[in-house]
């Protein structure tokens, strides 16, 4: 008995280790970064018309929430430029459901430039820091997606300033 719960606590304790361990690779993957770019898409059904809901508008509220992180927010004309930028990609996915609602998910990436070791040093851009939320809202709430992408923001803010 005394040794099924050695093992048992042996196995929960790794595994817990080895979660820890992604969210600290993570985290570290934004320290040292001095310059990235914002990148919105929006992916929402074709016959929803709203104005507030565009990546302008959502992308301009990121970077003001941005404004005392100590680090460059690189222009759309600099990211088009070259695939070396790191870059901070929200996309939000609007759905409709049955019942007139509005279901959608807001997924944040870190994608920064990497070698691929295994394939010669390749190199290719990857997703090295990743999170996100779901929600669901009315027809004439549909605004409240361009503030939950912005405030979502503050999540990759924190974590920025905490590895920087």
């Amino acid at each position: 008995m005394r040794f099924f719960i050695l093992l048992s606590i042996f196995v929960f304790t790794s595994r817990a280790l080895y979660a820890q361990n992604e969210v600290m690779r993570e985290l570290s993957s934004l320290a040292g970064i001095s310059e990235f770019g914002v990148v919105i898409n929006i992916e929402k059904p074709g016959d929803l018309e709203s104005e507030n809901l565009s990546p302008g508008i959502i992308r301009d509220g990121i970077i003001r929430n941005f404004d005392d992180l100590p680090v460059s927010i690189l222009n759309d004309a600099t990211l088009r430029q070259s695939d070396e930028f790191p870059i901070l990609h929200i996309h939000v996915n609007v759905m409709k459901a049955s019942n007139g609602t509005y279901p959608f998910a807001i997924e944040m990436n870190f994608y920064q430039p990497v070698k691929l070791v295994l394939n010669r040093d390749l190199q290719s851009m990857a997703s090295t820091w990743n999170k996100g939320q779901i929600g669901i809202v009315s027809e004439d709430m549909l605004n409240v997606i361009v503030e939950e992408a912005i405030y979502a923001s503050n999540v990759f803010k924190e974590e920025f300033i905490r590895m920087n």
